[in-house]
């Protein structure tokens, strides 16, 4: 008989919710030697290293501030033109199989024009033309800015509502269509001669805030997104700007999974290599042949 899986259990949890009630916590500020001992005990309980971090440990205010850290500057080395989106554990990087479907993992698969359209591509699903996909899945020691894994022109950002289901090694390969469940940021690109590629981050449980720095007054998981829920994703940034490989995107504000698509003609200008072995990876590291 099939063992029973306590992730089941989450379907009768207020997912959305809590995770708001959890950032709220982790935004608290406590008085300055309160709050250290605060700040020490988050960076032992999870095991995160500071010693690339810009600031020290005592100038951040809140757990969140640790959490979402910048770092030193030159401590990511842009090596490609296609390289990782993220710090975190590669999971795979591979030609889309047919019928527009990404392998999430070993039996369950999703549709890459619904992560990136969300549930409006089920009219339209040959919109998103995809040839290659990159996932990488960040843990909760790792650092959680999104850089850009190319360089071109950031045509749009997009929300796309959704469930804030964990998105951990035991939920990817219990939970069918995981990644287009959750809630998303969507980046849509356009490359050098006309190219199109897309940078997903995928919200996950506890937290679940993602921001982006192209719309800093928008944040998901926020008061208002409870109160005011809308299935329908929305266009929330419609400015174009010129990103290069390794600029900043967005951040999280807690462990997540990135999704990094290109088309034929994407493909083919960045030359992305084939790797299935799951393996620890960093902000710009080359993922091209």
């Amino acid at each position: 008989m099939e063992r029973f899986n306590p992730l089941y259990l989450l379907i009768f949890v207020p997912k959305n919710l809590i995770s708001y009630l959890v950032g709220q916590g982790v935004r608290l500020k406590f008085p300055y030697i309160m709050q250290c001992y605060i700040n020490k005990a988050f960076i032992w309980l999870f095991n995160i290293s500071m010693d690339e971090a810009s600031q020290t440990l005592d100038s951040y205010v809140s757990i969140e501030e640790v959490f979402t850290r910048a770092l030193k500057q030159n401590s990511r080395k842009i090596s490609g033109t296609y390289v990782s989106s993220a710090d975190g554990t590669l999971q795979v990087s591979i030609g889309v199989a047919a019928a527009d479907e990404a392998v999430q993992a070993k039996g369950l698969n999703y549709k890459i024009s619904e992560l990136i359209l969300g549930k409006k591509s089920q009219v339209n699903p040959t919109v998103i033309e995809a040839s290659w996909y990159t996932t990488v899945y960040l843990a909760p020691h790792n650092y959680h800015r999104v850089h850009a894994p190319f360089s071109g022109k950031l045509l749009k950002v997009r929300h796309i509502p959704g469930e804030l289901w964990p998105v951990n090694s035991p939920a990817v390969r219990l939970i069918p269509k995981l990644f287009v469940r959750n809630e998303r940021l969507v980046f849509d690109f356009e490359l050098e001669g006309g190219a199109s590629a897309w940078v997903v981050m995928v919200g996950a449980l506890n937290v679940g805030r993602m921001t982006t720095r192209f719309c800093p007054q928008f944040a998901t998981n926020s008061f208002n997104r409870q109160c005011l829920y809308s299935p329908e994703p929305q266009e929330i940034s419609l400015v174009p700007a010129q990103v290069k490989a390794g600029e900043e995107l967005g951040v999280f504000m807690l462990g997540s999974t990135t999704v990094v698509v290109l088309d034929e003609q994407a493909r083919a200008m960045l030359k992305p290599r084939a790797i299935q072995s799951r393996q620890p990876i960093k902000v710009g590291d080359n993922l091209s042949g």
